[in-house]
């Protein structure tokens, strides 16, 4: 890993925000930036005022867009940052082992903090971005005021053929054929941005409470998205290689909400056993699946206010 502060040395300016607009009556204002890198350009969006929150999406491979306009409603109490992990979304960089690798995701959190003149950060990481704000924090801790892991990846394997069970299990053998089918198309050697979003709507159906509201989730992929977002995940996988931080979990300072989806893919004990391993972890249950902010807005809300009221007591 590279020292903490080496990012530092390859910022090179922070772009003028590109746009800021006023938003509806009742809804959060916005307003949009690119931070140059020495090796990459991120994209970023901020929403809302108070204490910020930097939001790590998931994939890998993924751009932020999925996760909106679900949790824009944090932005009622708190500042919350969106940005496109690089080479996904409006971010870019070369697809190359030197600029795509775990540690270069984990230190743009630390260049969008600075860039954005945070002292402390909170930082929620949705499904593999909790892998990423784990990482976070277990290397910049004294910027972290504190973790939300919102159905996290697991951090190592032990539950990983239980987790595959659980998701055949609620797989049905007509959305197993259409992937099948989809994948061996023309869209989808292609990297087509609509035969991908289709397939991510399929795949994402097991892992739903309700598989209908998988249509509520943004899923239309840009087309830098559809077409880097394979070559990204591999390149991760390989800068990662066999992940089993478990035994780590103890490094993390930070008081920490794992937010588990009932019906989401994890078993109810990964995400309790998350919980327990971390040292100052909580849990909370939501009657949910992988995308709580669409199946149970109101219940996630409650779960992060209440975890952050807590931590000014």
């Amino acid at each position: 890993m590279r020292g903490p502060y080496r990012f530092a040395l390859r910022l090179v300016a922070l772009v003028a925000l590109v746009a800021t607009w006023a938003a509806p009556a009742g809804a959060q204002s916005a307003r949009q930036g690119l931070l140059s890198l020495e090796d990459a350009r991120l994209f970023y969006e901020v929403v809302g005022t108070g204490d910020p929150i930097i939001v790590v999406h998931g994939g890998p491979g993924l751009d932020h867009s999925y996760l909106q306009p679900g949790l824009d409603a944090l932005g009622t109490r708190n500042t919350v940052v969106y940005y496109d992990q690089r080479g996904t979304g409006r971010s870019t960089a070369e697809l190359t082992p030197e600029a795509i690798n775990f540690d270069a995701f984990v230190d743009d959190i630390d260049a969008l903090r600075q860039a954005l003149e945070y002292e402390r950060i909170s930082v929620l990481g949705h499904s593999f971005g909790a892998m990423i704000a784990l990482g976070y924090a277990m290397r910049y801790p004294d910027n972290v005021r504190a973790l939300i892991l919102m159905n996290p990846t697991e951090p190592g394997t032990r539950f990983r053929e239980v987790t595959l069970e659980r998701r055949e299990a609620r797989s049905t053998t007509e959305v197993a054929e259409e992937m099948a089918v989809i994948r061996e198309s023309e869209g989808f050697a292609a990297r087509d941005a609509a035969t991908l979003s289709r397939f991510y709507r399929l795949a994402f159906r097991p892992v739903m409470r309700d598989p209908d509201q998988v249509a509520q989730v943004e899923l239309d992929l840009s087309g830098v998205t559809a077409r880097n977002g394979q070559d990204i995940a591999a390149l991760l996988g390989q800068s990662m290689g066999d992940v089993d931080w478990w035994d780590r979990l103890g490094e993390v300072a930070a008081p920490t909400l794992v937010l588990h989806g009932r019906y989401d893919a994890p078993p109810a004990d990964m995400a309790r056993e998350l919980a327990e391993a971390l040292p100052l972890g909580t849990l909370a249950v939501l009657e949910t699946g992988h995308f709580p902010y669409v199946e149970d807005r109101e219940g996630l809300l409650s779960a992060v206010s209440g975890f952050f009221a807590g931590l000014r007591r």
